[in-house]
């Protein structure tokens, strides 16, 4: 990752995301069910997972592979890392352990059976160097499942507040070559980059669910500010704008979220991508 994205996990960006980490959990717990349902772990594997976030699936994993198994979560942020090894003490989970470092050129120890990535593959400086990179944390025989979105145009939620928002100020037009959500939306680039990475037998398989914006038990004014507040599309409107402009932007928003209001939660059609890859 570069430079400035190490500061802003270490700093703003990472205490914002722990502050809205209920709502960020369950808000892709649908799609994270089917990515787990397809890691199918089992006990007395060894597993690292690439970008370990807020601990959910850390504690899962590793309750999982117990007791011989082992797990290893490995994230840029400290903030998140020193979040995940205190849930899993809470949890009193006793084979996870943590790293603080770039997925793209840490070296861990000794190679693992498994490799596992909840939306945390699409921000590398240098792709095709970081997925070869850990490809040599999996033994040979042993596996890579991931998820990471589908195209914008398969996930109207973006697209709606995105769209709002450029009313308001002047978005930068994605780069689909550079690190973003969207990165690896394309399955067959995919594949390919994987492939150049020394991965086979890639296989991405798509997932169609609900995206719960904001979260379980979301109204149309809490998704809106969570838009707002918690993601990165908020930044340009509440930089351009101040107070004013960020309210204007949040009621239009509300008022797009109210026909998804439903069975308490605001419910929107979204897309993935779960990947499997062979060492």
């Amino acid at each position: 990752m570069t430079d400035q994205a190490v500061e802003d996990w270490n700093g703003e960006v990472g205490e914002r995301w722990l502050k809205n980490l209920d709502a960020f959990e369950s808000m892709i717990s649908p799609v994270n069910a089917a990515l787990m349902k397809a890691a199918a772990f089992k006990p007395g594997e060894r597993v690292v997972e690439v970008g370990c976030g807020g601990g959910k699936n850390a504690v899962e994993i590793a309750r999982a592979v117990a007791p011989s198994g082992e797990y290893l979560g490995v994230d840029i942020s400290e903030l998140l890392v020193e979040h995940c090894r205190k849930r899993a003490a809470e949890a009193g989970v006793e084979n996870a352990s943590f790293l603080c470092a770039d997925a793209g050129t840490a070296k861990p120890d000794a190679p693992r059976e498994r490799a596992f990535s909840s939306f945390g593959v699409m921000f590398f400086e240098n792709p095709e160097k970081a997925f070869g990179n850990i490809r040599g944390w999996v033994k040979p025989g042993g596996d890579f499942v991931f998820s990471c979105w589908a195209p914008p145009e398969m996930n109207p939620w973006i697209g709606i507040v995105g769209a709002i928002a450029g009313k308001y100020v002047e978005m930068l037009e994605r780069d689909p070559d550079g690190p973003g959500p969207f990165r690896m939306a394309d399955p067959d680039a995919t594949k390919a980059l994987l492939e150049s990475a020394g991965w086979k037998d890639v296989e991405c398989t798509l997932w169609r669910g609900e995206q719960l914006v904001g979260g379980e038990g979301a109204t149309p004014e809490s998704a809106a500010g969570f838009v707002l507040e918690a993601l990165a599309i908020g930044e340009p409107v509440k930089e351009a704008g101040g107070p004013e402009l960020v309210e204007k932007a949040r009621a239009d928003i509300v008022e797009a979220l109210k026909p998804f209001h439903k069975d308490g939660s605001i419910r929107m059609d979204a897309a993935s991508w779960i990947v499997t890859a062979k060492a």
